[in-house]
C-alpha cells in the first residue's frame, strides 16, 4: 500500500533531516517509527504528507497505492490529504478548534472529504464516535470538557472520517497516564483489525509500540538503522540502549542512558553516525559508514549488530554537589550510592529509612480539597488529600490526566487556595498570607515545568535565565554569578552553558537549564510537573537521577508529578496515586508496585507492566 524508497530530505538551511529512508506499511499493518527526537521520523511523516518547511528538498519515491507522493505541491494535494492519509497529531488540543463543539468539527470533515449532505454526516459522526468508544452526547462538548485521553480518541475520529487507506500517528500517546495509553493503543489495534487501514506510528517510546506494532523502524540521525518485526529481537545497539533507558518497575534493574546526544546534521561524521556514543564501537565505526545487514527478517545497519552482546551502557551518574554548607532551613541526607541509577537498594531506602530527612516537614497537606467554578457547573479536582514532605525526599505523585496533580502542584505554589484544608510551607500556613508575605514564601520553592521548550525565554542567555529569580527576589547582583553557577553545577549542566541561549541546547540540557533556575534561590521544596515527560526515553533517567541527587545530598525536598510509574518507583521514597482528585493508595514503591488496590492502582500497575512487557535488555 504505502512503499518509501530512498526518500531523502534537505531542509532549506541545506541540512539533511532524513537520508535513504526504506518503509513500507501494508493495508491492515501497523508499523511503528521510533528514535530520539532530531532523529527524523517526524521529518518523514511531515514528507509522506507534504507537510515540510517550504524551501525544503524531497528526493527519491514514496508511493501510496499508484500515487506518488514526493514533489507534489498546493492543490496536487486534494483528495490526498484527509481522504486517501488521515492525520493524528501529536496534541489533541492542537488539532481541535477550542470553540466548537465536537460534533460540529466531525460533521464538516466528513462532507470535505466524502461530500456527504449533513444528515448523512450526521449519521456518520455519531458511527465514528462509537468506533472510537465515545458515547454519541461527546458530540454536544467542547474539547477543553474532555479529557486528554477523550480528546485523543477525537483526534483518531477526525482521521477516520474521510474513510483513508493510511492513518499517520505523530506520538499520539505523548503526555497520557499508562492506563489511558493502553487504551488508546487497543483501540487503533481494533481499528486497524476491522477497517483494515495501514498505520504508521511515529513515537519515542519503543517498548509501548513492541506491544502492538507489527513491524519497528528504529530512526537515528536521519537513517533507518533497524526495522523487523516488532516481537523480534533487538540487534542494534541505538535499539537496545532505547529499551534498556525504559524504567523498570523493579529497583533492582538497572536504570541505564545513552550517554551523549545525537550529532547535529551538520556534524555527521563519514563513519557511522552513533560511533560517538556506542559502547561496541571499533575503528571501523569511526570511519567507514556502515551497510545495511539482513539478520532473519530484520535489517540492522550496523559494523556489529548483536541481539547477545553485553550492553555497556552506563547507569546514570550526577557529579557531586560542591562542598559548600546547604541553604538554610534544609536537613542534609547521606548519599545513596545507587540514586538514581537503579542500582540495588536497601529495604530501608524503599520505606524512607535512611536517605529520608528527620528535620521538620518541608510542607504538610491536611484535608485538602479544591473544586473549580463556572456559572453553570462545579468541578472537584481534589478530595481529603493528606501529605508530608520531608527534607531529603522525594514524593511521586501518579495519576491519570485530570486526576488532580497539577492542582495539587499549584496549591502548593501558592497560586491556587484550597476550597477546604490547610496548606503549611516551611512552617507557614500559606491560607491567610497575601501579597508581600506570600511572594516571600514562594521564594523558598522551586518549580520546574513540563515543556522546556516553552519556558525559558528564547532571546536570553542561559546566564541571565537562571538569575532571573534572584533579581526578583531582590538578591544583590554581585551575588548573582557564584549563585548562578552553583545552581548549574547542582542541576548537572556544565558552566560553558552560561552564553548559549536555549535554541542551542538539546531538550535535556534546556530542562537542567530549567532546574538550575528553579534551584538558584536555595529552595527548600522542589516541585516538578511532569518533567520528564517532552523528553526523550535516554534523556528522563539523568533529569531523573538529578532529582534524587539533589534530595539525597543537599537535602531538597521534591514532589515528583509524572504520570510513569516506572519513573517514580525508580526515583521516588514514597508514591501517592490520584484518582478524580483522591489520594486512592500511598506508600513506599515496593507496596504500590506488589500490593496495589483493586481499582485505579492495580490497573495502573497492570498497564506498567504490560508497557514495559519483559525486563529491557542490557
Amino acid at each position: 500500500m504505502l512503499t518509501v524508497t530512498d526518500l531523502t530530505v534537505v531542509y532549506p538551511t541545506g541540512q539533511p533531516a532524513a537520508r535513504g529512508v526504506d518503509l513500507t506499511v501494508a493495508a491492515g499493518e501497523i508499523v511503528a517509527l521510533a528514535g530520539e527526537t532530531g532523529s527524523g521520523k517526524s521529518t518523514v511523516a511531515k514528507a509522506l504528507l507534504g507537510l515540510l518547511p517550504a524551501g525544503s528538498t524531497v528526493t527519491g519515491s514514496a508511493r501510496l497505492d499508484d500515487v506518488e507522493l514526493v514533489d507534489r505541491t498546493g492543490r496536487d494535494w486534494y483528495g490526498i490529504r484527509g481522504s486517501r492519509i488521515g492525520i493524528v497529531p501529536q496534541g489533541a488540543m492542537t488539532g481541535l478548534n477550542p470553540v466548537r463543539r465536537v460534533g460540529d468539527q466531525l460533521v464538516e470533515i466528513v462532507r470535505l472529504h466524502t461530500g456527504a449532505s449533513r444528515p448523512a454526516a450526521i449519521a456518520r459522526t455519531v458511527d465514528l464516535l462509537g468506533r472510537v468508544r465515545l458515547p454519541a452526547a461527546t458530540a454536544h462538548a467542547y474539547p477543553h470538557q474532555l479529557s486528554g485521553g477523550q480528546r485523543q480518541r477525537v483526534a483518531i475520529a477526525l482521521a477516520l472520517a474521510g474513510e483513508p487507506r493510511l492513518v499517520v500517528a505523530d506520538e499520539p500517546t505523548t503526555g497520557l497516564d499508562l492506563v489511558t495509553q493502553n487504551h488508546l493503543l487497543d483501540l487503533l489495534v481494533d481499528l486497524r483489525t476491522r477497517s483494515q487501514v495501514g498505520m504508521l506510528i511515529i513515537s519515542h517510546d519503543l517498548p509501548a509500540l513492541r506491544g502492538v506494532a507489527d513491524r519497528i523502524a528504529v530512526m537515528y540521525a536521519g537513517t533507518l538503522v533497524e526495522s523487523g518485526p516488532a516481537t523480534g529481537a533487538a540487534h542494534h545497539p541505538y535499539t537496545r540502549g532505547l529499551l534498556a533507558a525504559t524504567p523498570s518497575l523493579r529497583r533492582d534493574v538497572a536504570w541505564t542512558s545513552i550517554p551523549g546526544t545525537a550529532p547535529a546534521r551538520a556534524e555527521l561524521t563519514p563513519g557511522c553516525s552513533f560511533a560517538a556514543r556506542c559502547p561496541w564501537t571499533s575503528g571501523t565505526c569511526h570511519t567507514d559508514r556502515p551497510s545495511p545487514v539482513a539478520l532473519g527478517p530484520a535489517v540492522v545497519t550496523c559494523h556489529q549488530p548483536s541481539a547477545d552482546r553485553p550492553l555497556l551502557f552506563p547507569t546514570v551518574a550526577v557529579p557531586p554537589a560542591p562542598a559548600v554548607p546547604p541553604a538554610q532551613g534544609r536537613q542534609p541526607a547521606s548519599p545513596d550510592p545507587g540514586a538514581g541509577h537503579g542500582g540495588t537498594r536497601s529495604p530501608e531506602a524503599d520505606h524512607g529509612g535512611p536517605r529520608a530527612g528527620s528535620g521538620a516537614p518541608v510542607a504538610v497537606l491536611t484535608g485538602v480539597g479544591h473544586v473549580y467554578r463556572s456559572r453553570h457547573r462545579r468541578t472537584t479536582a481534589l478530595a481529603g488529600v493528606d501529605l508530608r514532605l520531608s527534607p531529603g525526599t522525594i514524593l511521586g505523585v501518579v495519576g491519570e490526566s485530570g486526576s488532580g496533580k497539577s492542582t495539587l502542584g499549584q496549591i502548593l505554589l501558592g497560586l491556587l487556595r484550597p476550597t477546604t484544608g490547610r496548606v503549611e510551607v516551611a512552617g507557614t500556613d500559606l491560607s491567610p498570607l497575601r501579597g508581600r508575605r506570600l511572594r516571600a514564601v514562594r521564594h523558598r520553592l522551586g518549580f520546574v515545568a513540563q515543556d522546556p521548550y516553552t519556558t525559558l525565554h528564547p532571546a536570553m542567555p542561559v546566564a541571565d535565565l537562571v538569575a532571573e529569580p534572584l533579581r526578583i527576589a531582590g538578591v544583590p547582583a554581585r551575588l548573582h554569578p557564584d549563585r548562578v553557577r552553583r545552581a548549574l553545577h547542582l542541576a548537572g549542566a556544565p558552566a560553558d552553558l552560561l552564553d548559549s541561549r536555549p535554541d542551542q541546547l538539546s531538550g535535556g540540557q534546556r530542562q537542567r537549564v530549567a532546574i538550575a533556575r528553579a534551584l538558584v534561590g536555595e529552595p527548600v521544596l522542589l516541585i516538578a510537573d511532569e518533567a520528564t515527560s517532552m523528553l526523550d526515553v535516554s534523556t528522563r533517567a539523568g533529569i531523573a537521577s538529578t532529582l534524587r541527587h539533589l534530595a539525597d545530598t543537599i537535602g531538597l525536598a521534591v514532589l515528583f508529578i509524572t504520570h510513569d510509574l516506572g519513573e517514580a518507583v525508580q526515583a521516588c521514597d514514597r508514591i501517592v496515586v490520584l484518582h478524580e482528585g483522591v489520594p486512592v493508595q500511598q506508600g513506599p514503591p515496593r507496596d504500590v508496585i506488589d500490593r496495589p488496590r483493586p481499582g485505579y492502582p492495580a490497573d495502573l500497575v497492570a498497564a506498567a507492566h504490560r508497557h514495559l512487557g519483559p525486563d529491557p535488555v542490557g
